[in-house]
Order: structure tokens, then C-alpha cells, then sequence
């Protein structure tokens, strides 16, 4: 893995191959050799690959997955709590980040928040009324056998890109300049770190806009994210290439 990042760093400037935020991380897979899926699977050598360009300070994913509990749990709570589209009802938005140590705003009707419950082994997505602070709903959530599947699988060998960019006659070109490894991340470390607020949760759920499928709920990434600088606080061992 080190050896194709230092044939990917000895390139120097190369275009973005996809015209977007994820253009860094998809740029970088394509010239260390990783067939673009969506599988819970590691990307190559055993190893998860996330990219990010140096000047931002932006939470990186950990993991997309959407609750384990209840069936469709994510279209249940774009429905319940989702936001309809003024032309189209049909059509329902429910973009929020929350945090286990306090409660957001949510388009100042609701406050998310989450509950890590050491008892019952889950973390679920609480939902209150803003105004008067009564619980709305709890149903959705995460076991923690789950959850702990995801660390097994997707997060036990971590390859982080740091890259620099410039734009060259309005085309996105990066330099990918540093790499972090990052091994044996602790399911234990985790839940600390949730209940500290250093990891955030984001629900991001769409309705499909048009065609055959408009109004169904469609998932844009549902996950658990964390800042870079905080990476070491969920892993044993770290090192930077």
C-alpha cells in the first residue's frame, strides 16, 4: 500500500477524475488500482482508503450505514420528520448532524440527539419537540453487534491521503503529498469518543426527484464522521508516510 502511494505521490499533479467533493478520494483509487463499489469490504491490501485535501478541516466518514433497527428505518424518519418540498410534498429533505452530548436544531421544530445506552448495547436517534423539549421518537438506532461488524470489516486498517490542489484552466488537479496509517481502532474508544461529542452522526436522506421512483426515500449517506486531527484518539497505532 505504501509502495503505490509513493508511486501516486512521485507523479506530482494529476486531474481529478469526477467533478466533485468525492473527486479527491475517487481520484486517488483510480491510480492505486481499486474497482469503484459498495461493498463493506476494505479498498486494497486490506486497507480502507480516505482522501481529503490539505486546507480542509472538514469531518472525514468513518462508515455509511443506515440504522439496523427498525426495518427502513431511514424512511421512516424522512417521512416523520423529513422536510416536503414546497412545489411537491412528495418529495421530503432531512439533512441533519447530531451528537450524543447535546442537542441540535432542526429547522427550529426538532432537536436530534443521540443515546449511547451501555445497557441495552445500542445507540439510538432521539427526536424531540424543540419548543417544549418532550421526546417525539427513539425507534431508530444502531446495535452495538452491529456497529462493532463495521469495525471488524470496513475500519481495521485505515489509509488516510492528505492532497494539495489548484485549478489549471478550470480543470481540479491534486498533488498527493502525505499519507497516515492508521491500525487496530478500538469499538470501546469509539463509544467514548460518541459520548464526548467528538463523533458526529449526520442523517442525509433525499426523495428521488423524478422518474418511476419520485417521492421514494433515497439515501445520500447516512454515517458516522470525525475531524481528521481526531483520528488518533480511535486507534493503537499511527504513523504518517
Amino acid at each position: 500500500m505504501i509502495a503505490r502511494f509513493q508511486e501516486v505521490k512521485a507523479m506530482g499533479w494529476v486531474k481529478s477524475r469526477r467533478r466533485n467533493n468525492t473527486g479527491i478520494g475517487k481520484t486517488f483509487e483510480d491510480y492505486v488500482g481499486v474497482d469503484e463499489n459498495n461493498i463493506d469490504e476494505p479498498d486494497l491490501f486490506g486497507f480502507e482508503i480516505k482522501a481529503h485535501r490539505e486546507e480542509s478541516s472538514s469531518y472525514v466518514t468513518l462508515c455509511t450505514k443506515a440504522p439496523t433497527f427498525p426495518k427502513r428505518a431511514n424512511a421512516y424518519l424522512l417521512n416523520s420528520f423529513g422536510s416536503p418540498n414546497e412545489e411537491n410534498p412528495m418529495i421530503k429533505r432531512l439533512h441533519t448532524s447530531m451528537f450524543a452530548d447535546h442537542q441540535n436544531t432542526h429547522m427550529g421544530k426538532y432537536a436530534f440527539k443521540l443515546n449511547n445506552n451501555s445497557n441495552t448495547k445500542e445507540v439510538r436517534i432521539e427526536v424531540y419537540d424543540l419548543l417544549t423539549g418532550e421526546l417525539l421518537d427513539n425507534q431508530c438506532g444502531y446495535k452495538y453487534e452491529e456497529l462493532e461488524k463495521i469495525f471488524a470489516q470496513k475500519l481495521k486498517n485505515l489509509f488516510y491521503v492528505s492532497a494539495e490542489r489548484r485549478f489549471q484552466d478550470d480543470v481540479e488537479e491534486f498533488h498527493y503529498t502525505q499519507a497516515d496509517i492508521y491500525l487496530q481502532p478500538s469499538f470501546r474508544k469509539f463509544l467514548e469518543l460518541l459520548d464526548q461529542g467528538i463523533i458526529m452522526y449526520d442523517i442525509r436522506m433525499g426523495s428521488y426527484q423524478s422518474g418511476k421512483n419520485i417521492g421514494k426515500p433515497h439515501d445520500h449517506g447516512s454515517g458516522f464522521r470525525i475531524k481528521p486531527q481526531d483520528l488518533p484518539l480511535l486507534y493503537a497505532e499511527h504513523e504518517t508516510i
